[in-house]
């Protein structure tokens, strides 16, 4: 798959302006990847698409993908404010929480919006707040299995090891408690994986998904109107790997519940990493050359704090460097944490550089700014948009010294 940015993005203007490292976003890719995975669903379904608010909360990219139809799945307080501050219409929210406090489940209550619950105990929880109970709520379905095409278990969101859901055992007890505390509207939610680049494997979760629904509607006398498959179809981080074939995956997803009698009212999805993760890109210039034990180290301004994934999953990252792609050396590039697991990249054949030149690591728009920390006193990036006009638009200032200490108590005998 072809890695270039587009011709339209100016690296060089763009590091005079803001310097490295910087996180940069491209709005035409985004929205002409949005409608097609929303034109592609609608030709076979009653589809919804909610943007997991987690992979890129920046408000000006959630304005983006709600002007192109999608809603936001959220999973905290802090995303919630973001929508409300977007005026997101309730019924275009979902709230998907796990492990939920009260204080979390009565702002979503207060604002209305679709709350999808991940455990039993949450259910008399939510009713204790005002003495009342929504009037149409979702559950979270582990159904035992679970799947990833990434390099890390803990992107399988499923089975008898993920933190998430309610096994499809104690699922049924969920709806019928919801029912006698006078919920009319139902719906489930499964999510199950992350990066699935497999279109066969949402065949087998999607009939254990099938069975579940069959089973609550027979037994308990409800109708289940709305169906969330979650979201984790996977994006192609290594320039030899395939894009996901949506319609491909529409037809296969289709199939399963056509061949299953199951006609699907209300399809949703909350693909956050397909929707953004190929239209960023992270900027860092080399500050250092090192040869240790014969190998080569480059050392960015970057570091994990700017992009986790590979430090943390071993996740790939597809790297090139600014007007050079000659002379491959099996090289590491790493970051300036003072961590070992600081890396970008182990023993790959990058082009030889020189201090002062510039990386660019792609598939940075998702899971990438968001997940930042401060360690080592680190501080957070820029994140620039490239807009339809295609002009660079600031949508978040790179953080300075007085926001890290921003939070820190004044007391007589501190000086801040």
């Amino acid at each position: 798959m072809n890695k270039k940015l587009p011709e339209y993005i100016d690296i060089k203007l763009l590091i005079n302006k803001y310097s490295t490292p910087l996180q940069i976003y491209d709005e035409n890719g985004i929205r002409e990847n949005t409608k097609d995975l929303i034109d592609c669903f609608q030709q076979k379904f009653n589809f919804k698409q909610f943007f997991a608010v987690k992979a890129l909360p920046n408000p000006y990219i959630l304005k983006i993908l709600l002007d192109e139809g999608c809603g936001l799945d959220c999973s905290s307080s802090s995303e919630l404010k973001i929508a409300k501050m977007l005026e997101v219409e309730t019924n275009n929210i979902i709230f998907t929480s796990n492990y939920t406090s009260e204080e979390d489940l009565r702002l979503a209550l207060e604002m209305g919006v679709i709350i999808n619950l991940d455990e039993y105990s949450l259910i008399d929880k939510l009713y204790n707040i005002n003495n009342d109970y929504p009037k149409k709520i979702f559950f979270r379905l582990n159904p035992g299995i679970g799947k990833t095409n990434g390099e890390s278990e803990s992107n399988i969101l499923g089975g008898p090891n993920a933190k998430f859901g309610i096994s499809p055992e104690n699922i049924m007890k969920c709806y019928e408690k919801s029912k006698k505390y006078g919920c009319k509207e139902f719906g489930i939610h499964m999510m199950t994986g992350s990066c699935v680049m497999d279109n066969s494997y949402w065949k087998e979760s999607i009939k254990i998904l099938i069975e579940t629904i069959n089973r609550i509607q027979n037994n308990l006398d409800i109708k289940i109107d709305y169906i969330n498959i979650g979201g984790g179809i996977g994006i192609p981080y290594k320039p030899e790997d395939s894009k996901v074939n949506l319609e491909d995956l529409v037809n296969i997803i289709h199939e399963t519940f056509t061949e299953n009698n199951f006609v699907v009212p209300n399809l949703y999805m909350e693909n956050g990493r397909y929707i953004t993760g190929p239209y960023g890109w992270l900027i860092s210039k080399c500050l250092c050359k090192k040869l240790s034990f014969d190998k080569i180290f480059y050392g960015l301004d970057a570091c994990m704090s700017n992009l986790m994934r590979p430090g943390m999953y071993n996740s790939y990252h597809y790297i090139s460097i600014l007007n050079k792609d000659k002379n491959h050396k099996k090289s590491n590039v790493v970051g300036t944490l003072c961590e070992n697991n600081d890396w970008f990249a182990r023993d790959r054949m990058i082009p030889e550089c020189d201090e002062d030149d510039i990386f660019i690591i792609h598939d940075t728009g998702a899971h990438s700014h968001s997940m930042g920390f401060q360690y080592n006193g680190k501080l957070r990036a820029p994140e620039v948009l490239i807009n339809n006009e295609k002009k660079d638009l600031l949508i978040r200032r790179r953080e300075i010294f007085d926001d890290y200490i921003s939070t820190i108590s004044k007391h007589h005998d501190v000086s801040l």
